[in-house]
C-alpha cells in the first residue's frame, strides 16, 4: 500500500468523525457574535436616522408652504416608522426630536411618538405611532400607525373609534388602571383646532385580545349625559387651560363644630384628573360667545369602581 495516499484517507475518516456537539459549538459561536454584532449597530443607526429626523424637522419649520410642508412631514413619518421598526428603539431615547412627543406607559406595554402638522391657517394635523409590545413576545414590538379623521366626526365625544378612526390630538400624560375588563389607558391630550379654538381631551385606549388598539369608552360618570366616549374641552386660544393628573384633596365630610360654630371640612387625598371649569363670557366684538377657564374653580375626575367619576369643586391648592 502507498503510504502517501494513507494521510488523505486518515484526514477525511477524521472528518467524518468530528463529534456533532462541536460542530454544533462552532455554528452557535459564530450566530451569537454575529447577534451581538447587529445588536451593537442598533444605536449607531437609531442615532444616524435620528440625525436624519432632525434634519427633516428643520425642513417643515423653515418653510411657509404648506404644500411644500406636508411633503417634508411624510418623508419625516416614513422615516421615523423605519427608525421606530428597528429592535431596541423602544427604550431609544431620541432626546433630539424636541417636536415628537414620546411618552411609555408605565406597565411599558406602548409607546406614543405623536406630532402636530401646524399649517398657515392656524389648524393643525396630528400623527401618531403606537410601539406596542407583542402578545405572548416581550422582546418584540409592532408599530400601528394612527390616521386623524377628527375633521370628519360628526360627533366625537359619543364614537368609539380604531387606528382607521382616530381622533388626532398631542398626547402629554399616560394614565394606566386595572379594571375588571383589564387594563385600559386614559390619554390626556391637546388639540389646536384652529386660531379661533383650542381643545383638551380626555380619551380612553384599550386593547383588544388581538391586540389593536380602540379609542374611546362610556365611562365618565355624572360627567354632562353620562353617555360620552371621551370628553372634550373648548376653550379660547387667548387662555390656557390645566388638564393634569394628580395627587389633590378632595371634602367627603363635614362635621359641625360647636366651638368655632362652623363646618370643618374632613379632606382625603386622591390622585385624580383635575381641570379648569369652562364658563362661556359674552364677547362684545362678536355675536359668537368666548370659552374661557373661570380662574380658581376647578373640576376634577376621580376613578373609582371601573369608571371615572365626575367631582364638581376640586380644591386645587396641590396646584
Amino acid at each position: 500500500m502507498n503510504k502517501n495516499n494513507e494521510l488523505p484517507l486518515i484526514v477525511t475518516s477524521l472528518k467524518y468523525h468530528m463529534p456533532v456537539h462541536r460542530i454544533s459549538s462552532y455554528f452557535l459561536t459564530i450566530f451569537c457574535l454575529f447577534s451581538l454584532d447587529l445588536q451593537s449597530q442598533e444605536p449607531i443607526r437609531l442615532s444616524q436616522m435620528e440625525d436624519t429626523l432632525i434634519s427633516l424637522q428643520r425642513k417643515i419649520l423653515k418653510t411657509d408652504n404648506d404644500t411644500i410642508r406636508q411633503s417634508l412631514n411624510d418623508h419625516f413619518r416614513q422615516t421615523l416608522k423605519k427608525a421606530i421598526e428597528i429592535p431596541g428603539s423602544f427604550f431609544y431615547p431620541f432626546d433630539s426630536l424636541k417636536k415628537v412627543s414620546k411618552i411609555t406607559s408605565k406597565d411599558k406595554k406602548f409607546r406614543i411618538y405623536n406630532w402636530n402638522l401646524p399649517l398657515t391657517n392656524g389648524s393643525n394635523f396630528y400623527f401618531c405611532f403606537l410601539q406596542v409590545q407583542d402578545k405572548g413576545d416581550h422582546s418584540n414590538f409592532t408599530t400601528i400607525d394612527l390616521i386623524d379623521k377628527s375633521d370628519s366626526l360628526p360627533d366625537p365625544e359619543h364614537s368609539i373609534l380604531n387606528f382607521n378612526c382616530w381622533y388626532g390630538a398631542l398626547y402629554y400624560q399616560i394614565i394606566p388602571e386595572n379594571t375588571d375588563a383589564g387594563m385600559i389607558y386614559t390619554l390626556l391630550g391637546w388639540e389646536g383646532t384652529s386660531s379661533l379654538q383650542m381643545q383638551k381631551v380626555i380619551d380612553i385606549l384599550v386593547f383588544d385580545g388581538n391586540n389593536c388598539p380602540h379609542f374611546g369608552k362610556k365611562i365618565f360618570n355624572k360627567y354632562q349625559d353620562g353617555e360620552q366616549k371621551r370628553v372634550i374641552f373648548k376653550y379660547s386660544p387667548l387662555s390656557t387651560m390645566v388638564l393634569r393628573y394628580e395627587e389633590q384633596s378632595v371634602s367627603y365630610e363635614k362635621k359641625w363644630n360647636p366651638t368655632h360654630r362652623t363646618f370643618d371640612d374632613s379632606q382625603l387625598k386622591k390622585s385624580m384628573i383635575v381641570c379648569d371649569r369652562i364658563v362661556t363670557m359674552e364677547s362684545p366684538d362678536s355675536k359668537t360667545p368666548i370659552l374661557i377657564p373661570a380662574g380658581d374653580i376647578y373640576d376634577g375626575f376621580i376613578f373609582e369602581n371601573n369608571r371615572w367619576n365626575f367631582i364638581e369643586g376640586v380644591d386645587a391648592r396641590n396646584r
